[in-house]
Order: C-alpha cells, then sequence, then structure tokens
C-alpha cells in the first residue's frame, strides 16, 4: 500500500486488514506486506524506485507469484511493476473482480463482471501491445497497420458484444422492475458492507431461504421478496450487493441493475455490523452514506440498522453517542437477524417512515434524482403524447433524414429531403455523384446547406467505400458497435447516429438534442455541465426499454411548447411542483403568461 497521509497511522491499518481478508476469500496465501509513505504517488510504479527493489527483493526471496496492491494502479505503473519485479501484479479493483467471478452464479452477474474486467483491462492490452509491436511498421507485404490494431480491434468486438448481451438482459430486468412498482408496493432495499448478514435479515424478514456464506459477496443479483407489515402496510423488501470500503466508483457502475434498484427505492437500510471495532463503525457508517449520495438515494430515504445484536448487547446502549448518530439526523435500530431480536421494532420504524412520506408532500429538493425522473417522464408520456410516422427502414434514407433534421423544424425537413429524392435520388452512388449546386438547391430549405452538402457527400464517399454502398452492414452490427462505426463519418455525433438507430434499426436509446438537454438541466435531472452521455444514462434509467422513443418524442414537443429556451410557460407546465428552475430563475408562477408571447 502507498500511504499518502503520512499522519494517518490508524486508518490505513483497517483498510489494509480488509484488504487481507479479501485475498484470503480466494484462497491465496499472503507471506508479506509492504507499506510506504509519501506524499504523493511515483507516476512510474506508484511507490518509489527504492521500494520496488526491495520489494523485487522480497518477491525473489519468498517465492512470490502476485503481488496485490490496495490503491489503484494505472496501465503503465501495472506493467513497469511486471517487468520490473517479474511476476504478476494486480490491484484491488481486479482482486474485487475475482472474488465477484467466484461468487457470480447467474448470467448477468457474470457478464456484468467480464464488461468491467474488460473495462479495466483495455488500457493494459493497448499498451502492452503497442510496446510489444513498436518495431512492427507497415511496408511491402504487411498488413497495411501496425500488428497491434487487429488486437485492439478484436478487444472492442469483444466490449461491444458483452455489452449487447447486458444491455438486453437488463432491458427485461427492467421491465420486471417496472411492473413490480406498478403493483404499487413500497420497495425497501437492504444494502451495506459485505458480510453485515444482508441476506440473513432479508431471509429473517420475508421468511425466505436465500443462501447465506461467510464468504463476502454471496449475493450479486437483487433477490426480492413481498412482506406483509400492518394492516396498511405490505412492503417489497430487496437483497442486494454489498459494498466495500473505498470501492472503485468504476465498479458500481458495472452493476447498473443493482444500483438501479437502489435508487428507485423508497427506503433503503444501510447495514452495519454492530460488532465491528468503533473506528470502523465510524469509517463504514460515513462510506455507507456517501455511497448512497452518490448513487443517487435522497437523506430522508435512509435508515441505519446494526445487526448482530446478540453478540454483543451491551453496546445498543451507547452506539448512538459515540457514533454521534444524532448529527445525522437518520432514524436508526439495532436487531439480531440470527436470533430475531427486534425485527418487529425495524419493520415498525419502516412502516412510521412510509407513513410519513406518504402525508407529506415532496418538496422539490427531497426527491432523488431518479424519483425526478421518473415522475418526470410519466407525467410527459401522459400529457405530451406523440404520433409516431415510421421512418422506413433502410439505414442510409434514415441517416440522410437524420442529417437533414439537425437544427431544423420537421416541415423543413420533410421538404428538404422530399427535393432531395427528387432531383438527386437519396442513395450513395447518386448523392456522391451529383453536383455540390445540385444538392444545395434541393436541401435549402433545411438551412445550412453548404455544411449539410459536405457532409452528405462525405457520407456517402465512405459507404461507397467503406461497405460497398451498404450501410444495412453497420445497421446489422450491436449497437455500441454500430453506433461507433456511424460516428467515423464526417459530420455525424452522438446524437445523429442514436436517433438514426432508434428510428431505422429500432435500438433502444434515448437520443438527447437540445430540447432535451434543456429540459434535463432545468429540472436538475443532471448537472448544469453534464455531458450528452449523463443525459443520457438518466433518461434511460427512469423509464423502460419499450418506451424510449416516446420518452425521446414527448420530451422534444414539451421542450417546443411549454418548456422553451426563451420565456418558458413555468405557469403552465405539468412539473413546475418538481422543477426548481422558476425560484432559480426568480420566476413567478401566479402570474399568468400571455400564451403568444
Amino acid at each position: 500500500m502507498l500511504k499518502t497521509d503520512v499522519h494517518d497511522h490508524t486508518i490505513y491499518r483497517i483498510k489494509l486488514d480488509e484488504l487481507n481478508s479479501l485475498v484470503e476469500t480466494l484462497g491465496i496465501e499472503v507471506v508479506g506486506e509492504i507499506i510506504q509513505s509519501r506524499y504523493k504517488p511515483f507516476s512510474k510504479f506508484l511507490i518509489g524506485s527504492g521500494k520496488v527493489k526491495e520489494l523485487g527483493r522480497k518477491v525473489r526471496r519468498l517465492g512470490v507469484d502476485l503481488v496485490i496492491f490496495y490503491n489503484i494502479l494505472k496501465s503503465s505503473q501495472k506493467l513497469n511493476l511486471i517487468r520490473a519485479l517479474n511476476c504478476d501484479v494486480i490491484d484491488r479493483y481486479e482482486l474485487t473482480l475475482e472474488i465477484f467471478d467466484l461468487m457470480a452464479s447467474d448470467r448477468l452477474s457474470k457478464l456484468q463482471i467480464q464488461a468491467a474486467r474488460l473495462e479495466k483491462q483495455a488500457p493494459f492490452y493497448k499498451l502492452q501491445a503497442s510496446i510489444n509491436y513498436r518495431y512492427d511498421r507497415p511496408f511491402f507485404r504487411a498488413g497495411g497497420e501496425y500488428a497491434f490494431h487487429g488486437q485492439m480491434r478484436e478487444l472492442s468486438r469483444n466490449q461491444a458484444r458483452v455489452r449487447e448481451e447486458i444491455d438486453k438482459l437488463i432491458e427485461e430486468k427492467k421491465q420486471r422492475i417496472w411492473n413490480r412498482r406498478k403493483l404499487g408496493y413500497p420497495v425497501i432495499c437492504i444494502a451495506g458492507f459485505y458480510n453485515a448478514g444482508k441476506t440473513s435479515l432479508f431471509n429473517a424478514v420475508t421468511g425466505d431461504s436465500k443462501p447465506v456464506s461467510d464468504r463476502p459477496f454471496t449475493t450479486l443479483s437483487s433477490k426480492y421478496q413481498r412482506r406483509f407489515i400492518d394492516h396498511e402496510t405490505t412492503v417489497l423488501f430487496i437483497d442486494t450487493i454489498g459494498f466495500v470500503i473505498d470501492v472503485d466508483p468504476r465498479l458500481i457502475q458495472s452493476f447498473k441493475l443493482n444500483l438501479l434498484d437502489i435508487r428507485s427505492s423508497d427506503i433503503v437500510i444501510l447495514l452495519l455490523e454492530i460488532t465491528d471495532p468503533l473506528l470502523t463503525l465510524l469509517m463504514k457508517l460515513n462510506e455507507g452514506i456517501r455511497l448512497l449520495k452518490d448513487i443517487g438515494v435522497p437523506h430522508d430515504r435512509i435508515v441505519i440498522v446494526f445487526n448482530k445484536l446478540d453478540k454483543a448487547p451491551e453496546i445498543e446502549e451507547n452506539i448512538a453517542e459515540e457514533l454521534s448518530l444524532e448529527q445525522w439526523g437518520i432514524p436508526w435500530v439495532a436487531v439480531s437477524a440470527l436470533e430475531r431480536w427486534n425485527l418487529q421494532g425495524m419493520l415498525k420504524m419502516i412502516a412510521d417512515r412510509l407513513r410519513e412520506f406518504k402525508d407529506k408532500t415532496p418538496e422539490t429538493m427531497d426527491m432523488s434524482v431518479f424519483q425526478r425522473t421518473e415522475t418526470a417522464i410519466n407525467r410527459l408520456l401522459e400529457h405530451y403524447p406523440v404520433n409516431y410516422a415510421p421512418r422506413g427502414n433502410d439505414p442510409f434514407r434514415g441517416l440522410v433524414s437524420t442529417i437533414l433534421s439537425q437544427n431544423t423544424n420537421s416541415e423543413n425537413q420533410r421538404t428538404a429531403f422530399n427535393r432531395l429524392e427528387e432531383s438527386v435520388g437519396i442513395t450513395p452512388y447518386s448523392i456522391d455523384s451529383a453536383t455540390d449546386e445540385q444538392i444545395i438547391d434541393a436541401i435549402k430549405p433545411a438551412g445550412m446547406y453548404n455544411q449539410r452538402t459536405r457532409t452528405l457527400k462525405a457520407v456517402s464517399r465512405d459507404v461507397i467505400e467503406k461497405y460497398g454502398g451498404d450501410l444495412q452492414l453497420v445497421f446489422d452490427m450491436t449497437y455500441p458497435e454500430a453506433r461507433d462505426r456511424l460516428m467515423e463519418f464526417q459530420g455525424v455525433g452522438e446524437k445523429t447516429a442514436d436517433v438514426a438507430l432508434m428510428f431505422v434499426a429500432n435500438h433502444h436509446v434515448i437520443p438527447v438534442d437540445r430540447h432535451i438537454e434543456r429540459v434535463s438541466k432545468r429540472l436538475g435531472l443532471v448537472p448544469p455541465e453534464a455531458s450528452y452521455e449523463e443525459i443520457r444514462r438518466v433518461l434511460e434509467d427512469g423509464s423502460t426499454p419499450d418506451r424510449f422513443r416516446e420518452v425521446h418524442l414527448s420530451m422534444i414537443r414539451f421542450g417546443r411548447e411549454t418548456c422553451r429556451a426563451r420565456r418558458p410557460r413555468c405557469n403552465e407546465c405539468v412539473l413546475n411542483d418538481i422543477c426548481p428552475y422558476p425560484e432559480k430563475a426568480g420566476l413567478d408562477l401566479s402570474e399568468t403568461e400571455n400564451p403568444d408571447q
């Protein structure tokens, strides 16, 4: 471990002990440890060159097969360490993935692990291959490219294939989650750190018998079960994946479905082990609340439950004072899932909390991003229905139609498209052979005709040269790969590629145009500086794949008619009770706006 806080004499030990317990889970014998205190990492090795030499001597003396770093290593650092130590080197991220892989039992979990592993390893493989083939240059009778390019394309194809499989499975799971939510039962999610007894508590309150183990991460796929609490409260309990101290955000994001379970819940139980040392417990409490906040769980939706009370019942009396629980303002209770102590007290606390939420009108800032997104989408689909007219299934015509729709209205786009078809023809060969003047004259109604002409000519030439004039080859690929190929064309960006793939190939994606971006930022669904991909992910999380196209079209209609760029009609808006924009902009909703303005 590299310890950058030289004044830390206790917390680093807790973290290193946790690393030891994770390593032993895989049956690996730990023969020693090395800790270096240094104000900042050394760019080449993470640790200093002298410490690398010391580590190398220890590796050779003890016959070490594997060196594991608590810190997350860059690809260059990992490669330099492997070469210097002459043995395999991994970091805590890769170690956790190995444990996940060992414990995974279903297809979705295994695919998510594989995707996370490929994302972590891709930069390392690219660096390693580029060094190995450094002197392998294109030349006479060579392949016409660097040798490692073929390897990287294969890796990219594997990533695309895995992502496509995951997306299909997640679509099915999302639909099931949506169907469960339509039943109207409040959802209670049991979250917390591994080995806190989440599955034991789940079994105790639901009467189920899911497998329980002392090994970490027994649960990688969420489990669901209904439970009757009292005459007016029936809830759906969820047992989901466990946390680990200092978890890498990329690892959390890899388990997208588990995140959806957590942030879509009405109440999240942060389960902690009451027998942990006080400092460890305090670290897990702070880390757990931070993680839930990062995931998107509002503060008032969290309850704290201390488990394993039967092992140390005397701790309950002082635990609140020792952990300063008052400062958090979060209700808490201590239970024993094994001995079934105080489970009724926990259930009563949950029922009371749900009644508070039911009686309370939610304030704008009390809602989680997920809840606000889900609420906004449902209302917009209801109040701004759209009649979708299929664009046909010819890929090239669909791409041309999308290019002509950029920064113009539907009527101008249709006029330009029809005129182009009549005067030039919409095939790669007809556009490529037409003069610029012919194309400009045809598409003038759409505006930006010089730029669009250059784009149409460049795309047509690329389609002919790369795909023999048949763009169907691209549209038949998986969504990630097809999107990457389309974005290689001049003038085709993320939105254009997504729109074409959604309308022509029926891929499940929500393209983000300027109206959708404006609405999402005003509603506070994303930060003001959010990227295209961040907006798309938030909207897709708040809906189900079968409704993505309708969400896209409804939000555009809403952005044009109500949430306009200038003089938005906030007083008429169906979302003004959950939207922070009027208050931020200093708008008076009591004033009636002139619809003609």
